[in-house]
Protein backbone atom coordinates (compact mmCIF):
# COMPACT_ATOMS: atom_id res chain seq x y z
CA UNK A 1 0.00 0.00 0.00
CA UNK A 2 1.29 3.46 -0.95
CA UNK A 3 4.29 1.98 -2.78
CA UNK A 4 4.21 4.81 -5.34
CA UNK A 5 4.50 7.44 -2.62
CA UNK A 6 8.07 6.43 -1.72
CA UNK A 7 10.90 7.90 -3.79
CA UNK A 8 12.99 4.70 -3.69
CA UNK A 9 10.08 2.66 -5.07
CA UNK A 10 9.47 5.22 -7.82
CA UNK A 11 13.15 5.14 -8.85
CA UNK A 12 13.15 1.32 -8.95
CA UNK A 13 9.89 1.19 -10.94
CA UNK A 14 11.26 3.61 -13.56
CA UNK A 15 14.61 1.84 -14.13
CA UNK A 16 13.31 -0.85 -16.54
CA UNK A 17 11.39 1.86 -18.41
CA UNK A 18 14.63 3.88 -18.73
CA UNK A 19 12.96 6.94 -17.21
CA UNK A 20 15.17 9.10 -15.04
CA UNK A 21 13.56 10.58 -11.95
CA UNK A 22 14.90 13.13 -9.49
CA UNK A 23 12.61 16.00 -8.54
CA UNK A 24 10.87 15.94 -11.92
CA UNK A 25 7.68 14.12 -10.89
CA UNK A 26 4.47 14.88 -9.05
CA UNK A 27 1.38 13.01 -7.95
CA UNK A 28 -1.72 14.16 -9.85
CA UNK A 29 -5.28 13.08 -10.34
CA UNK A 30 -8.22 13.64 -12.63
CA UNK A 31 -11.64 14.49 -11.29
CA UNK A 32 -14.81 12.58 -12.12
CA UNK A 33 -16.68 13.75 -15.17
CA UNK A 34 -20.11 15.35 -15.05
CA UNK A 35 -21.84 12.23 -16.42
CA UNK A 36 -20.39 9.96 -13.75
CA UNK A 37 -21.34 12.49 -11.06
CA UNK A 38 -24.98 12.18 -12.13
CA UNK A 39 -24.71 8.41 -12.41
CA UNK A 40 -22.79 7.61 -9.25
CA UNK A 41 -23.35 10.71 -7.11
CA UNK A 42 -21.13 10.75 -4.03
CA UNK A 43 -19.32 7.61 -5.20
CA UNK A 44 -18.17 9.27 -8.43
CA UNK A 45 -14.75 10.18 -7.06
CA UNK A 46 -14.06 6.53 -6.23
CA UNK A 47 -15.43 5.21 -9.51
CA UNK A 48 -14.15 7.73 -12.05
CA UNK A 49 -11.15 9.47 -10.48
CA UNK A 50 -7.76 8.42 -11.87
CA UNK A 51 -4.43 8.81 -10.11
CA UNK A 52 -1.04 9.30 -11.75
CA UNK A 53 2.58 10.11 -11.33
CA UNK A 54 3.37 12.79 -13.88
CA UNK A 55 7.04 12.76 -14.84
CA UNK A 56 8.44 15.72 -16.74
CA UNK A 57 11.62 15.63 -18.81
CA UNK A 58 12.93 17.78 -21.65
CA UNK A 59 11.94 15.08 -24.18
CA UNK A 60 8.64 13.76 -22.87
CA UNK A 61 5.94 13.66 -20.24
CA UNK A 62 5.26 10.23 -18.76
CA UNK A 63 1.97 9.36 -17.07
CA UNK A 64 2.19 6.38 -14.72
CA UNK A 65 -1.12 4.98 -13.52
CA UNK A 66 -1.67 4.47 -9.81
CA UNK A 67 -4.33 2.60 -7.89
CA UNK A 68 -6.61 4.28 -5.39
CA UNK A 69 -4.34 2.94 -2.64
CA UNK A 70 -1.23 4.59 -4.14
CA UNK A 71 0.32 1.51 -5.73
CA UNK A 72 1.58 1.22 -9.31
CA UNK A 73 -1.13 -0.05 -11.67
CA UNK A 74 1.39 -1.20 -14.32
CA UNK A 75 -0.01 1.17 -16.93
CA UNK A 76 1.86 4.12 -18.35
CA UNK A 77 1.90 6.44 -21.34
CA UNK A 78 4.82 8.33 -22.80
CA UNK A 79 3.99 11.58 -24.56
CA UNK A 80 6.81 12.99 -26.71
CA UNK A 81 7.22 16.77 -26.40
CA UNK A 82 6.72 17.23 -30.15
CA UNK A 83 3.21 15.74 -29.80
CA UNK A 84 2.17 18.25 -27.13
CA UNK A 85 0.21 21.15 -28.60
CA UNK A 86 -0.49 22.89 -25.29
CA UNK A 87 0.89 22.71 -21.77
CA UNK A 88 -0.33 24.87 -18.90
CA UNK A 89 0.35 24.65 -15.19
CA UNK A 90 -1.67 27.12 -13.14
CA UNK A 91 -0.75 27.61 -9.51
CA UNK A 92 -3.69 27.84 -7.13
CA UNK A 93 -4.03 28.28 -3.40
CA UNK A 94 -3.82 24.57 -2.49
CA UNK A 95 -3.14 22.87 -5.82
CA UNK A 96 -1.85 23.21 -9.35
CA UNK A 97 -4.09 22.67 -12.35
CA UNK A 98 -2.18 21.04 -15.18
CA UNK A 99 -3.49 20.87 -18.74
CA UNK A 100 -1.89 18.89 -21.53
CA UNK A 101 -3.23 18.90 -25.08
CA UNK A 102 -1.83 16.12 -27.24
CA UNK A 103 -2.16 16.28 -31.03
CA UNK A 104 -5.36 14.57 -32.15
CA UNK A 105 -6.53 13.89 -28.58
CA UNK A 106 -8.73 15.57 -25.99
CA UNK A 107 -7.20 17.92 -23.45
CA UNK A 108 -5.97 16.10 -20.34
CA UNK A 109 -6.63 17.91 -17.06
CA UNK A 110 -4.89 17.02 -13.82
CA UNK A 111 -4.81 18.47 -10.34
CA UNK A 112 -1.74 18.24 -8.15
CA UNK A 113 -2.11 19.16 -4.51
CA UNK A 114 0.74 21.22 -3.11
CA UNK A 115 1.06 19.01 -0.05
CA UNK A 116 0.32 15.31 0.49
CA UNK A 117 0.84 13.65 3.86
CA UNK A 118 2.02 10.33 2.36
CA UNK A 119 4.29 12.05 -0.21
CA UNK A 120 6.55 14.56 1.52
CA UNK A 121 8.41 15.06 -1.79
CA UNK A 122 5.36 16.61 -3.53
CA UNK A 123 5.89 20.18 -2.31
CA UNK A 124 9.60 20.28 -3.18
CA UNK A 125 9.06 18.67 -6.57
CA UNK A 126 6.37 21.21 -7.50
CA UNK A 127 8.72 24.06 -6.55
CA UNK A 128 11.53 22.45 -8.56
CA UNK A 129 9.37 21.93 -11.65
CA UNK A 130 7.96 25.44 -11.50
CA UNK A 131 11.46 26.91 -11.19
CA UNK A 132 12.47 24.90 -14.27
CA UNK A 133 9.35 25.98 -16.17
CA UNK A 134 8.16 22.34 -16.15
CA UNK A 135 10.95 21.66 -18.67
CA UNK A 136 9.23 23.78 -21.30
CA UNK A 137 11.59 25.57 -23.67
Amino acid sequence: MNEAMKVNNIEEYMKPLDIEVAQNFVYGYTEPGLLSSFTYGALASFVDMSHFLLIFSPDEIVLVGLTLMGDFSDTYARIPRQDIELFKAKKGLVQYKIEIKVKGEKKLKFKANKMIAAAKWQKGNLVFLESNNWYQS
